[in-house]
């Protein structure tokens, strides 16, 4: 391993600048992290190696090593990161009401082009490492649902929600935006001309969740029989 390099991990001697040198470390992560997405999405987890990161962070490979031992290291903390954003958010949504926190999830989990990279990442390069499914499978997308679920039965025991299964109604949720994700990156929606935006689809989506397919006319018949 490449000897630590002063200007970024070193011993600070003056009083004060302790607080500068976790700035400096937390954006050479944060940089390094970045490169390693961006590498991962391109070649895959196998094909990728610890120099084609530090090439596109723009640091020697020896860098690279002083804040991550090894690419699983970088894996592990591009889907913890992955999954602490998603998970962050779902326990934040400050919505007053169902169709409004429905909406402003499944609209930002559209929006975000970072997300549906990292996903096709680890959906497609799980069937193939088992470092990736290890790290995604069990880890990241399993801290991601088990939050839906969590904030799910807030909703069911205050009322907001009426008592569905909260594990099966986070990965239903899970699903689709997978599903999306995947459709988009095949090019099957997302153009300009097609009329589509994260905040439309957000909503649609959000309706088919709460008031289905069937026709409320349909429902009411049903009902009188």
């Amino acid at each position: 391993m490449a000897e630590l390099q002063s200007n970024d991990i070193g011993t600070d001697s003056k009083v004060g600048n302790g607080s500068r040198r976790e700035r400096r470390i937390a954006a050479r992560k944060a940089q390094i992290l970045e490169a390693a997405e961006t590498v991962f999405s391109q070649k895959g987890y196998e094909r990728a190696t610890t120099r084609d990161i530090a090439e596109t962070a723009d640091i020697s490979e020896g860098t690279l090593y002083n804040y991550f031992g090894s690419k699983s290291d970088l894996l592990d903390a591009v889907a913890q990161s992955f999954a602490k954003n998603i998970s962050d958010e779902i326990a934040g949504l400050e919505a007053n009401n169902l169709h409004d926190m429905m909406a402003e999830l499944l609209t930002a989990r559209l929006r975000s082009g970072r997300e549906r990279r990292l996903l096709m990442l680890f959906l497609f390069e799980a069937r193939l490492s088992p470092d990736v499914h290890r790290t995604f499978i069990q880890d990241a997308l399993q801290q991601i649902i088990s939050e839906t679920e969590k904030r799910f039965r807030v909703l069911i025991e205050s009322g907001v929600m009426r008592p569905v299964e909260p594990a099966v109604a986070a990965r239903a949720i899970s699903a689709t935006i997978m599903g999306f994700a995947a459709l988009y990156e095949m090019g099957q929606y997302g153009k300009v001309d097609d009329g589509f935006s994260p905040q439309k689809w957000g909503e649609e989506l959000t309706d088919l969740f709460l008031n289905g397919l069937q026709a409320q006319d349909c429902n009411d018949g049903e009902n009188q029989q």
